[in-house]
């Protein structure tokens, strides 16, 4: 009977704790989806020395750098999901959420001109691809490239690839936050912002083969001088996003996307994103600074507050 056995795979990749849960023995399929994750790990951290990433921002304003094809088609999405939601979502802010993040942990406010110099950098209209020799380049030096944003949503539905090539039929992926159901309905719980670690705000009711990516300010920020400072920048200011939200959750299809997405929704607001997300058939919730929630209609039937 399918869910009476359970096997899992907990790992650190992608910046985050990875769970691989499956409701029946599964030992290979699960072994397979790990080494997957782990190797585009290693070719998109932007962290890692030996990454292609790290190569392209190493180059940036020299060189294009050649990379694997899943690489190249990542930063081709990447650009595809900028262009939809003019700019908001941009691999190049590297610099800007770096900017940020060390803001947070130092408590101290950039200068005007820093905050300026560091938000010229990004500029996704800056990476120069190249199809016929599969490279990637940076325009200008100092830029960077940080695939953060959209990496986590691509490798889990890699995963969900490698579970369905081994027969898998009864399986939950959750990669911090970018979670994927396989094989029955499920409740996920949406993690309630500043709440101890789960407790949900509310729960949505799933179906199989959708994906739920959810996406906050809440991990890190600090208060300077009654200024609440985030690391999710909006690029037009250069300065953390000032929406009114506190939480995103989209739920659809493809992972991949909603990853992006998530980003761009959190920056946009609630009302301005409304249209984007109807018109790519994705549902909605989102978290204000209140904690009040907000639901697209589709998604109202299955969520419980």
């Amino acid at each position: 009977m399918i869910g009476t056995v359970q096997t899992q795979k907990i790992f650190f990749a992608m910046g985050t704790v990875n769970t691989i849960t499956v409701f029946e023995e599964a030992d290979e399929a699960l072994s397979a989806a790990k080494e997957r994750v782990k190797d585009l790990d290693r070719k998109l951290s932007a962290y890692s020395h030996d990454s292609e990433i790290f190569a392209i921002n190493s180059r940036a304003g020299i060189a294009p750098v050649a990379v694997s094809m899943e690489t190249f088609r990542l930063i081709k999405h990447s650009v595809m999901y900028s262009r939809i939601t003019d700019g908001l979502f941009d691999i190049t802010s590297r610099p800007l959420s770096q900017l940020w993040k060390n803001v947070v942990k130092s408590g101290n406010l950039p200068d005007e001109s820093t905050l300026d110099k560091v938000r010229k950098l990004v500029n996704y209209r800056d990476i120069i691809l190249d199809y016929q020799k599969r490279t990637v380049m940076l325009k200008n030096k100092g830029q960077q490239i940080d695939l953060g944003a959209i990496a986590k949503g691509y490798a889990a539905n890699e995963v969900r690839n490698i579970l369905h090539a081994y027969g898998v039929e009864n399986a939950l992926i959750n990669f911090g936050g970018t979670v994927i159901n396989i094989g029955q309905q499920r409740n996920i719980g949406i993690q309630m912002p500043f709440a101890p670690n789960g407790q949900s705000a509310a729960s949505i009711k799933v179906e199989s083969g959708k994906a739920v990516v959810s996406s906050g300010l809440y991990e890190q920020f600090c208060i300077i001088n009654d200024q609440f400072i985030h690391h999710i920048s909006d690029i037009r200011t250069g300065k953390p996003s000032d929406s009114g939200l506190i939480g995103v959750t989209l739920v659809g299809d493809n992972s991949e996307e909603l990853d992006a997405l998530a980003t761009a929704a959190f920056i946009m607001g609630a009302e301005k994103s409304m249209e984007l997300l109807k018109q790519l058939n994705i549902e909605a919730l989102f978290i204000t600074y209140d904690k009040k929630l907000y639901v697209t209609e589709n998604l109202r039937e299955g969520i419980r507050m």
